[in-house]
């Protein structure tokens, strides 16, 4: 009866302590697994070269003169792309070019600086772009020509628009895709100068020029994607 019973004690221990490995095997696996997810953050590259293509609207508004003085509302796309050079987990530096459509097009040049605060799943940055915006290079004839700007409408004249300094302080989070890219969520202040020339010519050599000088400033809200 002793023996029976310190057989089944046996057993029962026997029982428990395949039970309690059998749990603990899981773990491990489990943990294996996790760290396997997770190893494509833990492996991403400290330093090296990125590239970035980001697509944003810029919003705000216009004001138009021509009659009553009235605000439009504006949505103005860009699409920008940059490379550049991460030098740690925080710092990276580099330049771009971009394409985007105020009331005609505009191709920035700009230089960047960005710091991340941690670089894993869920990071926070603060990016700063700086440079000069580009417009076409020679001037247009229209038979009427219509602005939205003294003196408003003119007859076989010419305009020529320019473009200006630039200058964009951003904040976003970046969510890594895998080891290689991570995706940006942004939002950021545009300051963008611009200038038009109109410019109508008479048969006696003489001519009237218009100037309008204008300050752009607008909300960038915008996502990304990061190569490195």
């Amino acid at each position: 009866m002793v023996v029976m019973k310190r057989t089944h004690f046996i057993n029962l221990l026997l029982l428990l302590s395949l039970n309690i490995f059998a749990q603990s095997g899981k773990e491990v696996n489990l943990n294996g697994g996790d760290n396997k997810v997770n190893s494509s953050f833990y492996n991403r590259k400290e330093k090296g070269f990125y590239n970035i293509m980001h697509f944003s609207l810029l919003l705000g508004t216009n004001q138009l003169t021509d009659g009553p003085t009235y605000f439009r509302t504006a949505v103005s796309p860009s699409v920008t792309i940059a490379n550049g050079y991460k030098f740690n987990e925080h710092w990276t530096a580099g330049a771009g070019v971009g394409f985007e459509i105020f009331d005609y097009n505009l191709f920035p040049l700009f230089a960047e600086i960005r710091y991340t605060l941690w670089d894993y799943k869920i990071s926070p940055f603060v990016a700063l772009k700086a440079g000069y915006s580009f417009a076409n290079f020679k001037a247009k004839h229209y038979d009427e020509l219509h602005l939205n700007w003294p003196p408003y409408n003119i007859n076989d004249a010419s305009l020529q628009n320019y473009g200006g300094v630039m200058f964009n302080p951003e904040v976003g989070v970046k969510v890594p895709l895998d080891e290689n890219s991570d995706l940006l969520f942004t939002v950021a202040y545009r300051f963008q100068k611009t200038k038009s020339v109109s410019r109508k010519e008479y048969t006696n050599g003489q001519f009237d020029e218009w100037e309008h000088k204008e300050d752009i400033n607008r909300l960038s809200v915008g996502i990304a994607i990061m190569f490195r």
